[in-house]
């Protein structure tokens, strides 16, 4: 099938002819915008995956098709590979190769006219398009399946990835690849806060997954020449656009209550979120998560129990004031459990440990009981994690995030770890708990919520917890009652 310069349709593909007639006005060095230029060149720096949330179309997809022909027009010992281009529907697919084909003649490598072909995938047959070039290489433009990626190599481009229909199964699929030494780019402007894109944007910003995180917002994009760019489009079709000002402002008006999702890369609360993000960015604090600031005020400690794959975590809040701290957080990961008995035990020998509440489900039996031993039973609970206790714990943390009497250190792990429990309604018109994605196990919100519904109860407060781990009470201390330290410098040399 050639599409040169005409679709199936028959009419003439107006967009890419006027897009050649942009490029043939500019210089070799301008054929670029700045954002679409540094991404190249971090694609250039080897980076196996590169996540770029961004402003709705400012053209990066036209700068990406410039990299994949590069790519494929390159010879091996120069780091040709085949490209593959994931769109969410067989239009975009269309584009992609079209706009390959515009760059391959700009550029002056010798490649084929675009046509299509089909690929095997699981035992099914897939329609795609296609450039190849002299170099032996070529880029395909695939439909939204998993099954199509599989058994490739090369770069792949996985763009507008929020729109897909399952993109989990997306990524596991692309970044398979990696294994061979290919190169994967998810891009994608947002689709809430839940979205599996999003999360992912949190996981490599965290740390879970290795990689590398771009924004680029509207903002950017006028910064770096967008709007003179758009300008010098319009005037080849014998038009003019309104003066920059105006022209930011009608296109902010016409996205409306959706310019930061659409624009500015704030993704709104995704469906069914049980916690709402911007309540939770409420509740973030430099200073929390920081165990040198306990100011000597009643403690609760939440732990989720874990031994080998998950993380076991330890979760110590401060009451100040009405609003719980948290001081201290301990993560482990395929730890014996006396390392993490003698870890809480350190915590509680320096704090005044009101109630420590421990989740119970399976291997959290004997945790349970060997720690009640230490602790008693009117301190130490354990929580059976059945339906109900879990929807108990997590509106135990969801009223405090709600009414921002919680405060948690602004850090991408915690975050995503609180975004991916979601809510779900079941056949009875109840509501049920489930995570939002298999990467994120939301192991630090359960350690939360165990630590919430413990001071949600009180606790009881013995002399042992009013006096453990100090040798004396730091000013601004009276029994549990405590002023913020917040309002005041305390001198905290008193204690441990």
């Amino acid at each position: 099938m050639r599409r040169s310069p005409n679709d199936p349709s028959g009419q003439p593909d107006w967009d890419r002819l006027n897009g050649e007639a942009a490029l043939s006005r500019l210089g070799r060095g301008d054929l670029l915008l700045g954002y679409q230029a540094s991404t190249l060149e971090d694609l250039y720096t080897g980076t196996a995956l590169l996540v770029i949330e961004k402003s709705r179309r400012i053209g990066l997809t036209w700068g990406l098709a410039a990299y994949a022909v590069m790519k494929a027009a390159a010879q091996p010992s120069a780091g040709g590979m085949n490209a593959w281009y994931m769109g969410y529907d067989q239009e975009m697919a269309r584009e992609f190769i079209d706009t390959c084909g515009m760059w391959a003649r700009a550029f002056g490598m010798a490649a084929e006219a675009a046509d299509e072909e089909i690929l095997e995938g699981d035992g099914e047959k897939v329609q795609a398009f296609r450039i190849r070039f002299a170099s032996g290489f070529k880029i395909v433009a695939l439909p939204s399946v998993p099954r199509a990626l599989r058994g490739k190599q090369g770069l792949v481009i996985i763009d507008e990835a929020a729109f897909h229909k399952d993109l989990v199964e997306v990524i596991k699929a692309a970044l398979a690849l990696l294994m061979w030494g290919g190169q994967v780019v998810v891009v994608s402007t947002h689709d809430g806060a839940s979205n599996p894109f999003n999360l992912l944007l949190d996981d490599v910003r965290c740390g879970r997954r290795k990689g590398m995180v771009k924004k680029i917002t509207f903002d950017d994009a006028i910064a770096q020449g967008l709007y003179e760019r758009i300008a010098l489009a319009a005037s080849i079709k014998g038009r003019q656009i309104l003066p920059k000002d105006l022209w930011i402002k009608d296109i902010r008006d016409t996205y409306g209550d959706d310019a930061e999702e659409e624009l500015d890369c704030v993704p709104k609360e995704g469906a069914g979120s049980f916690i709402n993000p911007q309540d939770l960015q409420a509740c973030e604090h430099p200073d929390a998560g920081k165990p040198e600031l306990y100011a000597g005020g009643l403690w609760y400690l939440g732990r989720d129990v874990a031994r080998r794959r998950d993380l076991a975590v330890l979760h110590g809040y401060e009451l100040v004031g009405d609003v719980l701290w948290l001081r201290d957080r301990q993560l482990f990961q395929n730890t014996k459990f006396k390392v993490q008995d003698d870890a809480a035990a350190a915590l509680i020998a320096q704090r005044r440990m009101t109630a420590y509440w421990i989740d119970q489900s399976g291997m959290g039996e004997k945790v349970v009981e060997d720690e009640q031993a230490k602790y008693g039973l009117t301190r130490c609970v354990g929580v059976l994690f059945t339906g109900p206790s879990r929807l108990d714990l997590a509106i135990a943390l969801k009223d405090r995030v709600e009414q921002c009497k919680i405060r948690i250190p602004p850090l991408p792990a915690i975050r995503a770890d609180f975004r991916a429990i979601k809510k779900k309604g079941t056949a009875g018109g109840g509501v049920s708990l489930v995570n939002a994605t298999d990467e994120v196990h939301a192991d630090e919100f359960w350690a939360a919520g165990l630590a919430c519904r413990a001071a949600s109860m009180g606790g009881v407060v013995t002399p042992e917890a009013l006096t453990a781990g100090f040798t004396g009470a730091p000013p601004g201390f009276h029994g549990g009652d405590l002023s913020d330290p917040y309002d005041q410098p305390l001198d905290f040399s008193g204690f441990i």
